[in-house]
């Protein structure tokens, strides 16, 4: 793909996904397949209940697929999402993969600091003051040097998705999948949502996978894919924004 490296970092290959049975069987996915490349945001878009959701599920190794195979990149070696244990997968997930989630899936317990400390030491296993300086490095670049202490109760809707940012950020992973990262919130939150995760594609060379239905969103991708009753479509974006600052001030 153009603009790209050659190398996907992620293949899914002739990808198909059902709900129920006999009559009431319904296909979210119809020999589906994707190319995510290292670098790159794709956006995801399709009227709801179109499958979208379903998708990022089975790309990121939550939802298995009825057949195809979703192949990902593991240091330096290819290895079958859905062949691997439950084990092997979640260990995959953890080392690789961020997940940024409608409802920011943030523990209520924990301040901002810890959100992302956890990860770090779970994910990757980092030491405590290791984890605890890469921690305030994230929460300072989006502008949450004054929040680290707070808990998600405490926090405005665009504190906590950007706390949620950094966890997926965090850990540099070579994934990340987003589903539906601004639907709780206005545009302009939402806009420095999008410029965060598009700074992470060019800068970290992460592979980025936005689920959504706003088209507010198509100038921050790369390519854009459209899924309509389990059929994928895909176009390049003729003219991406360029890359985006990786800090924004005073974003609540």
């Amino acid at each position: 793909m153009s603009g790209f490296s050659s190398s996907p970092v992620l293949r899914a290959v002739r990808m198909s996904r059902s709900f129920g049975d006999g009559a009431q069987r319904r296909f979210a996915l119809k020999d589906v397949s994707v190319d995510l490349y290292p670098g790159q945001l794709a956006l995801l878009m399709g009227p709801s209940g179109s499958g979208k959701s379903t998708l990022l599920a089975v790309l990121s190794g939550l939802l298995p697929p009825d057949s195809g195979q979703v192949l990902a990149e593991d240091e330096g070696r290819t290895v079958d999402v859905w062949a691997m244990s439950d084990t092997q997968r979640e260990q995959f997930r953890l080392r690789h993969t961020g997940f940024i989630f409608q409802g920011y899936n943030l523990f209520p317990a924990l301040s901002a600091r810890q959100q992302l400390e956890i990860v770090l030491k779970w994910g990757v296993g980092v030491g405590d003051a290791e984890a605890r300086r890469r921690s305030d490095e994230m929460l300072d670049r989006l502008g949450l040097d004054g929040q680290k202490s707070k808990k998600p109760a405490q926090l405005s809707g665009g504190e906590k998705q950007r706390v949620a940012i950094g966890r997926a950020l965090v850990k540099n992973p070579t994934f990340i999948f987003a589903d539906e990262p601004t639907s709780a919130l206005d545009w302009e939150n939402g806009r420095i949502v999008l410029e965060l995760l598009r700074a992470a594609a060019h800068a970290r060379r992460a592979s980025i996978f936005v689920v959504s239905h706003d088209d507010r969103m198509k100038p921050y991708a790369d390519v854009i894919y459209h899924l309509d009753e389990g059929r994928l479509e895909v176009e390049l974006n003729p003219v991406p924004l360029a890359p985006a600052p990786s800090h924004q001030e005073g974003s609540r």
